[in-house]
């Protein structure tokens, strides 16, 4: 499999999706999603191990690393691959919407059909792909804003009406993945320090398995993502107020200075100074 794997072209990282009109796709996999959208004619897509017609206006949704191609069955075929990373949909684990959602779909342990054709919500589907590949075609001030508006809304419409999951894979992570009491203590409490033995109570189980869970869950470990909230909080200090430094590394939860300079540069890729004074 690993000769198929295609290094998919993102003009900017910083915002990584990419919009291509093609005929034929040929067989390949990638670490990003992609939305294969048929605006005109037919084609035969494949997902996986699975070969599905489609025709004007349907169109399939491939997970990272799934197998796809495809091919067109009429010489009129007009395709739309939008391919993006998953960067776009992660928010660092800072509300429930990665955890209960993203996280599983892209672990596979909620699965969204790949196919979409003649649905009631296809066509709502098919408005939103349309409103995507014309904000990033004329690339208006806030373009950006619109295209995530858009991606949020096709994946809230597959949660709620397509979605299929593992009822025991579920059951194990209503009653013993719930990390919301402890994520929403978190939000709040960032600037104070929790010991795993505090953090595990709070949600019932042991440190070990909170370990293991938290990690499974959020993608991060506790010290983890506690940096990440406290760099997010950092971050809006920095630009906007004209507090030291040091005392925003000490309000956000920092003991240190020169750790604070460090964490926060791991995360945000520059220092706490270059990004005051890049604000």
């Amino acid at each position: 499999m690993l000769q198929l794997k295609e290094t998919t072209y993102i003009p900017d990282r910083s915002f990584p999706i990419h919009i291509f009109y093609t005929k034929d796709i040929p067989v390949h996999w990638h670490d990003h999603m992609e939305w294969i959208l048929i605006k005109k004619g037919q084609a035969r897509v494949q997902v996986d191990d699975v070969f599905v017609d489609l025709k004007n206006g349907e169109c399939a949704m491939v997970n990272s690393k799934q197998l796809h191609s495809a091919q067109i069955l009429a010489e009129d075929t007009e395709i739309v691959a939008i391919v993006f990373n998953e960067a776009i949909i992660r928010n660092s684990g800072l509300d429930n919407t990665e955890h209960l959602y993203f996280t599983p779909y892209l672990t596979s342990q909620l699965k969204l059909p790949n196919f979409l054709k003649e649905s009631k919500y296809l066509e709502a589907v098919q408005e939103s792909m349309f409103k995507i590949i014309n904000e990033y075609r004329q690339k208006e001030k806030g373009f950006e804003l619109m295209i995530k508006s858009e991606i949020f809304k096709i994946f809230g419409l597959a949660f709620r009406n397509f979605y299929q999951t593992d009822d025991q894979i579920n059951v194990s992570i209503r009653r013993n993945y719930n990390l919301s009491p402890l994520l929403n203590y978190l939000r709040k409490h960032y600037d104070q320090d929790i010991s795993l033995k505090t953090a595990a109570k709070m949600v019932n189980l042991t440190p070990n398995h909170l370990c293991k869970v938290f990690k499974k869950v959020t993608g991060k470990t506790l010290i983890e993502y506690t940096h990440h909230l406290r760099t997010n909080e950092a971050e809006r200090l920095l630009i906007e107020t004209d507090e030291p430094i040091s005392e925003i590394a000490e309000k956000v939860g920092f003991g240190s200075i020169t750790y604070f300079g460090r964490v926060f540069k791991k995360i945000k890729n520059m220092s706490p100074s270059d990004k005051r004074n890049h604000s």
